[in-house]
């Protein structure tokens, strides 16, 4: 699930123009940068990265590490699988 991980940030990076390098598991998501509107666009850049669908219920609004960010999405790639 390394894979999946490094992507998720890599498009959290590439969406969100910020460095890929500040963007470590604990790293609070307002702190690097990314606001609840980017992450709208990073969630449909997501869906089409990994051919998944994202439901409201799968992103809880308590999200705020960039950790809880790809460990949500390595739940919904393997249950998607």
């Amino acid at each position: 699930m390394t894979d999946v991980v490094n992507r998720v940030k890599d498009i959290l990076a590439e969406e969100c123009a910020v460095d890929r390098a500040a963007l470590l598991d604990d790293a609070k998501l307002e702190d690097v940068g990314i606001s609840s509107v980017d992450m709208v666009q990073v969630m449909f850049a997501i869906e089409e990265a990994f051919g998944i669908s994202i439901e409201q219920e799968d992103m809880s609004l308590d999200i705020e590490t960039v950790g809880e960010v790809t460990s949500a999405i390595q739940r919904l790639v393997a249950d998607q699988a």
